[in-house]
């Protein structure tokens, strides 16, 4: 196994520990919303609901490319879509950051998905070509 297809590998494992910690997170947003209302009012809970489920949303796609991930890395002909879903994955983190600033929040879990997408991304292209060599 090359070294590239090791990076892979860890990568892909600790994308799986980020995307558990946004499907925690997008959990805790989406039900907890409706106890937000009293201090936040109804926009707030707006916010507070959109942002759990693009977290859900973000915890989903990022499950999807870390395992599809750790499978590559033993087979690289087996990637498949990999690196469109990884390329999935950090615009959808952009978008939740975004999201996620509107509520005055600091999105401090986005940054681990979308960089955890875009080493995917990456990762997943240089094993593609190690494979055509």
């Amino acid at each position: 196994m090359s070294p590239n297809r090791k990076y892979l590998k860890v990568a892909s494992l600790l994308q799986v520990v980020v995307a558990l910690a946004a499907l925690i997170l997008g959990i805790i947003c989406f039900t907890g919303a409706n106890y937000a209302e009293a201090d936040a009012g109804v926009l707030g809970v707006l916010v507070v609901s959109i942002d759990g489920i693009l977290y859900l949303l973000c915890a989903a796609l990022s499950f999807i490319t870390a395992f599809m991930g750790i499978h590559g890395a033993n087979r690289p002909s087996a990637l498949g879509s990999h690196r469109l879903l990884a390329v999935l994955t950090v615009l959808v983190g952009i978008v939740t950051c975004v999201v996620s600033g509107l509520g005055q929040t600091i999105p401090v879990l986005d940054a681990p998905v979308v960089l955890f997408g875009l080493i995917a991304a990456i990762l997943d292209t240089i094993v593609r070509k190690e494979l055509d060599r």
